[in-house]
C-alpha cells in the first residue's frame, strides 16, 4: 500500500482497523486514490512552472518572461557565449588561455587542473540543468533592471550584466556625472569533480568584472579646410553641451599663406605664425596649446592676443563688434538705427611674448605653449589673416595694424580690386566634444572572445536588446573596454583600485610587435 492510501486511511477510527492487511475497505481507498496521485504531481509540475525560480525548462522560462514581452531574443547573446564554450571545450588539447577569457578565471589558476578534470568541469557546466540556471538569471535580471527604472544608467548597466550572464554586485557614480560603473560576477561556475585522496583543488571562483556606460562620449568633429581670402568672415553653428577647445588647421596655397593670423571675432582673441606656410603644407594650431608645420614644433614661432579687434563697417555684427567707448569707459547706448551696442574695445595683449607687435618681436620664444582657442556653443564667427602690404605707407591705409610697407619675403601684395583677390590660405577646424543624446556601454574586453569582427554574437544583439532600456531618442552604443594605453583616451589611474583606469580606458603598456592603432 502507497504512502497516500495510508495517510487517508488514517484518518478513520482505530477501532476500525482500516490499515489492516486483507481489508477491502483499504482496497477500495487504494483503488480511489490512485488517481490523485497522478493529479496531484500534475499539479506539482504546473506549479513549479508558474514560479520563475522553480520552472524546470527554458519553455516555462520564455512562458514567463512573455508576460514582460521578453522573447527568446533576450537569450542569444548568453547561448552565443554558451556556444562558444562549448567549441573550445571541445579542442584537444585545451585551450587554456582562450578558456580563462570565456570563463573569467586566470590562466594560471586553470592551468592548476589537470586536463581530465578541466574537461569534467567544463562537461558539467554544459548540462541543462545549469543552463536553465544561467537563463533564469537573465530573464530575472532584466526584469529587475525594468523595475529599476527605465532609461537611468544603473538600469543600463543592470540589464547589460543579465543579459551576459553575469550579477551585478555594486553601481558607482563617477562624481563627473558622465562615467558610471557596475562592479559584477560572472554566473558561470566551473566546479571540478571530486577525487578521494587528491590534493584540494583550485579557487575558481571568477574575477569580478567592471561594465561601465559613458554618458553623451567624447566624438571627434571637424570642419574641412576650404579656400579663405585675406580677411573673410566664417561662421560656425554648433551644438554640443558646452565649449570646446579648438584645433585650427592652416593649409598654404601656393606663396600667398605669409604670417597666418585666427582670429575668433565674439572674443578678440588670436592665434599668429610667424613663418610662411609651404604651398600644401598644413600649419596646426592644436588645442593642447602647441603649434605645428608639417608635423614639425613651431611654437616658439607663435603667440596669441587678446583684445578688441576692428569691425568691418561693411559687414557689421550688431551687440558683437568691438566698438569705441565713451568717455566714461561705458559702451554707447544703443539707437533704433545703431542696433545693439557692441563689446567694449581693450588694447590688445599679445602672449607669452609681450613684445609681439613690435616691429621685431623677440621670437622665439621658450615657452611650450601658446594657448589654444575656444570654441562656444552655437554661432560664432571668425577670421583669417595675413600679411598684406603696399609698396609705402601712403599707398593707403595697411589692412592689418602695424603693417604699412612691404617687407621682402615677409608679405604680399594687396589686390588691386575685389575681383582680383586669391584665396590666401585653407582654413578648418577639428575638435572633440561631447555628443548629445548617445551612451556608450563598455564591456570588459574578455568577452570579444565570444564575438566576432563584426559583433553580430555579443555586441549588435546586445544593442537591441538594450532598445527596450534606453531612453527615447537616446543612441546606445555596444563597445569593448581596452585596456591599452592610447594617445588621447587613456585615463590617469588614481589608485590601484580605481577601475576607471584599471579597466575602462588605456593603462597597459602595448606588447611588443602589436600594431599600433592610427590617429
Amino acid at each position: 500500500m502507497s504512502q497516500r492510501p495510508t495517510a487517508v486511511l488514517d484518518r478513520f477510527p482505530l477501532h476500525l482497523a482500516a490499515t489492516d492487511p486483507g481489508k477491502r475497505f483499504g482496497a477500495v481507498v487504494t483503488g480511489l486514490v490512485a488517481d490523485l496521485d497522478v493529479l496531484t504531481q500534475q499539479i506539482q509540475t504546473v506549479r513549479a512552472s508558474r514560479r520563475i525560480s522553480e520552472a524546470p525548462t527554458v519553455r516555462d522560462l520564455l512562458a514567463l518572461a512573455s508576460l514582460h514581452r521578453l522573447g527568446d531574443t533576450a537569450l542569444v547573446p548568453l547561448d552565443n557565449r554558451a556556444l562558444v564554450l562549448r567549441d573550445a571545450a571541445a579542442t584537444t588539447p585545451l585551450d587554456v588561455e582562450a578558456l580563462a577569457g570565456l570563463l573569467g578565471v586566470p590562466a594560471a589558476v586553470l592551468g592548476e587542473l589537470a586536463e581530465a578534470d578541466l574537461a569534467a568541469a567544463l562537461a558539467v557546466a554544459s548540462q541543462y540543468g545549469v543552463r536553465v540556471r544561467l537563463r533564469r538569471g537573465t530573464v530575472l535580471g532584466a526584469i529587475g533592471a525594468h523595475r529599476t527604472g527605465n532609461t537611468t544608467p544603473t538600469a543600463l548597466l543592470l540589464a547589460t550584466a543579465a543579459y551576459l550572464g553575469l550579477k551585478v554586485t555594486a553601481v558607482q557614480h563617477v562624481p563627473s556625472g558622465y562615467w558610471h560603473l557596475a562592479r559584477a560576477l560572472e554566473q558561470l561556475r566551473l566546479i571540478p569533480p571530486l577525487v578521494e585522496g587528491a590534493p584540494p583543488s583550485p579557487d575558481l571562483t571568477p574575477l569580478p568584472d567592471v561594465l561601465a556606460l559613458e554618458e553623451n562620449p567624447v566624438r571627434r568633429a571637424d570642419i574641412e579646410p576650404t579656400p579663405k581670402s585675406h580677411g573673410q568672415r566664417t561662421r560656425i553653428l554648433r551644438g554640443g553641451l558646452e565649449d570646446v577647445d579648438v584645433t585650427i588647421r592652416v593649409l598654404g596655397l601656393g606663396n600667398r599663406t605669409v604670417r597666418p593670423m585666427v582670429v575668433h571675432l565674439g572674443t578678440g582673441r588670436g592665434l599668429v605664425y610667424e613663418g610662411d606656410v609651404p604651398d600644401g603644407a598644413e600649419l596646426a594650431f592644436t588645442a593642447s596649446g602647441q603649434v605645428t608645420l608639417d608635423g614639425s614644433d613651431v611654437t616658439g614661432s607663435s603667440w596669441t592676443f587678446t583684445g578688441g579687434v576692428f569691425a568691418d563697417k561693411d559687414n557689421a555684427l550688431p551687440g558683437e563688434d568691438f566698438v569705441f567707448t565713451a568717455e566714461d569707459g561705458t559702451v554707447p547706448t544703443e539707437t533704433a538705427s545703431a542696433g545693439p551696442p557692441g563689446q567694449a574695445s581693450l588694447f590688445a595683449v599679445a602672449a607669452p611674448v609681450a613684445g609681439a607687435f613690435d616691429e621685431s618681436p623677440p621670437l622665439p620664444h621658450g615657452a611650450a605653449s601658446v594657448g589654444p582657442l575656444q570654441l562656444p556653443r552655437g554661432e560664432s564667427r571668425w577670421t583669417a589673416l595675413i600679411r598684406v602690404a603696399r609698396s609705402g605707407g601712403a599707398a593707403g591705409e595697411p589692412s592689418v595694424p602695424r603693417t604699412v610697407a612691404g617687407r621682402f619675403d615677409a608679405s604680399v601684395f594687396a589686390a588691386a580690386t575685389a575681383s582680383e583677390v586669391q584665396p590666401a590660405m585653407l582654413l578648418g577646424f577639428a575638435w572633440e566634444e561631447r555628443e548629445p543624446f548617445a551612451v556608450r556601454v563598455l564591456l570588459p574586453q574578455r568577452f570579444s572572445a565570444a564575438d566576432d569582427d563584426n559583433g553580430t554574437l555579443l555586441r549588435q544583439p546586445l544593442t537591441r536588446l538594450l532598445d527596450r532600456h534606453r531612453a527615447s531618442g537616446v543612441d546606445v552604443r555596444v563597445e569593448y573596454a581596452d585596456p591599452r594605453w592610447a594617445l588621447g583616451e587613456g585615463v590617469v589611474r588614481t589608485g590601484a583600485d580605481d577601475p576607471l583606469g584599471v579597466v575602462l580606458a588605456g593603462t597597459q603598456l602595448w606588447p611588443d610587435g602589436t600594431p599600433q592603432p592610427e590617429p
